[in-house]
């Protein structure tokens, strides 16, 4: 293997280990507190090794918040095209959660790098990696609205409104599954995520299958005894 191969593997490797002692120190409730020192003493590397990766505490924060996206959305984008509209989202809304459950130790990460305060002073190359990200996940959820809503089993409605109903629906849940027992007010994980899942795809299809039947039922009642 040429030298310069074997260095910049050796970099690469490095920079792992460094997100992940970072990762591991954030982790807490008291990550706040870490230091830059503290990651390079975890990760065993000198501090002017981890400033050599990533210009601050910031950045290594921020380059963590975008691999816990960029794993989410390589999740999403496994799914079989082939299956319909609504198993496609249905599955993506249930595989979505189930990656926060899985993955609480980014939730201090990601929460800190969601804040507008955060966002506002990022520079300008760090603006546009946020900005191509959620290009990408609309680029991946917008055909799939657009196929159900062409095949009828989606509720015809703008786009960006299906965008932001989903998006608004999905922060909630999240902060349910990454606060702890004591902070939630009702249901364990499974309860939120079945009961999200549901509620997601009612509102894609305008109401669920049973509020469409019950409805039916009703209507066939109502002429049943409707006078002649």
């Amino acid at each position: 293997m040429p030298l310069q191969d074997r260095k910049q593997r050796q970099f690469v490797c490095r920079e792992q280990e460094i997100l992940a002692a970072a990762l591991e120190l954030c982790s807490t409730p008291d990550w706040e507190t870490v230091t830059v020192s503290e990651i390079a003493r975890h990760a065993e590397v000198g501090k002017g090794t981890v400033y050599k990766h990533f210009a601050s505490k910031d950045e290594l924060l921020f380059r963590l918040m975008m691999n816990f996206y960029r794993g989410l959305l390589d999740i999403l984008r496994e799914q079989r095209p082939q299956d319909s509209a609504t198993e496609q989202l249905r599955l993506a809304v249930e595989r979505a959660l189930r990656y926060h459950a899985d993955n609480r130790e980014y939730r201090y990460v990601v929460a800190y790098c969601d804040r507008i305060d955060f966002k506002e002073r990022a520079n300008a190359r760090w603006q546009q990696d946020f900005l191509a990200l959620d290009r990408a996940f609309m680029d991946w959820a917008s055909p799939i609205l657009t196929t159900g809503m062409h095949e009828g089993v989606i509720e015809p409605r703008p786009l960006e409104q299906l965008l932001l109903g989903i998006s608004a629906a999905f922060k909630g849940a999240i902060a349910m599954i990454w606060s702890s027992q004591d902070w939630r007010p009702i249901g364990d994980n499974e309860t939120v995520i079945t009961a999200v899942k549901e509620f997601v795809m009612a509102a894609l299809v305008g109401r669920s299958d049973g509020a469409r039947l019950a409805a039916g039922s009703c209507g066939q009642r109502q002429q049943e005894v409707s006078p002649q």
